[in-house]
């Protein structure tokens, strides 16, 4: 069960902030609510997962959702409301960066199946033993982090949103768009996993046993833009995201994104992005004013 929430540029995010949030909680005498839906003051992506007794979700806009146990509720950054759990019942929450979401989702095979959990409410069956473990684990790297644990919690983010695809219907949706998929959406998929391969628009029209103008017209009817662009814009959003979240050299990136010639890979960033690879790391490392930081409303 889901609802479409309005989609947002992915972020410019500040590497400093905080990317990941778990808590579990107990039962109680008392009904509680959580409305919390920031890190650092930067909106993020919620996840409540009930492993006891009943919750509900009731949003700003639309009518409310049920929980009954074992579920798990998905929110995106753009979903504003609050999560009530009843008295007795417990289990677990977590907030997620949006650029920790986009990167796991992003590194992901199935990155373009997992796409809609970027901007749907879902709701989808718990699989109690299996998610308890992942929120139990998410928890304990985010209380006490040890050696690895961005690594570590990214890891075991990828499984949750995969039991999400799985479990909330997203995984039979993808099956039914891969057997009868338009032309456009089937390349944005095929993108999605061979960006990095230097493929030119004739190999890809191949794959999809196409002729390259029947491509170049699907894509301009069905995005607004031709698949070329589609290609750059998908290696921009992954340079970017190297260049905040990592700490490899723009020739390192460049190389890795398929590029032979890593300064072409900087004339490529800096016209499309406005800036050099290097100045849009120094720009992006720049700490805005944040509003401070509060987790009252947690457990």
């Amino acid at each position: 069960m889901f609802q479409s929430s309005p989609r947002r540029p992915r972020p410019e995010a500040n590497p400093h902030r905080a990317t990941l949030v778990a808590t579990e909680f107990e039962a109680a005498l008392a009904e509680r609510a959580w409305s919390a839906a920031s890190l650092d003051g930067a909106p993020c992506f919620r996840a409540f997962f009930v492993r006891r007794g009943r919750a509900v979700f009731k949003p700003r806009d639309g009518a409310a959702l049920e929980l009954v146990a074992p579920q798990i509720l998905w929110l995106p950054f753009a979903a504003r409301g609050e999560f009530r759990l009843a008295a007795g019942g417990d289990g677990a929450a977590l907030l997620a960066s949006e650029d920790i979401v986009w990167r796991t989702i992003g590194e992901n095979p199935l990155a373009a199946q997992l796409r809609p959990l970027l901007d749907r409410i879902l709701v989808a069956a718990g699989g109690l033993v299996e998610i308890d473990m992942l929120f139990a684990a998410l928890a304990r790297e985010s209380r006490e982090p040890g050696p690895g644990a961005p690594v570590m919690a990214g890891l075991y983010l990828g499984l949750l949103l995969m039991h999400l695809w799985r479990e909330g219907g997203l995984a039979r949706a993808s099956d039914a768009l891969a057997a009868g998929a338009p032309t456009a959406q089937r390349f944005r998929q095929l993108v999605e996993l061979h960006y990095r391969d230097n493929l030119g628009l004739d190999d890809y029209a191949r794959r999809l046993g196409v002729a390259r103008a029947h491509l170049h017209e699907a894509c301009a009817r069905a995005f607004g833009r031709p698949p070329q662009r589609l290609v750059h814009e998908r290696l921009i959003a992954e340079a970017r995201v190297r260049l905040r979240d990592t700490g490899q050299t723009a020739e390192q990136i460049a190389y890795g994104l398929g590029f032979r010639d890593p300064a072409y890979f900087s004339r490529f960033f800096s016209r499309r992005v406005g800036m050099s690879p290097g100045a849009y790391r120094r720009a992006s490392r720049v700490a805005p004013p944040q509003a401070p930081t509060s987790f009252a409303a947690w457990p």
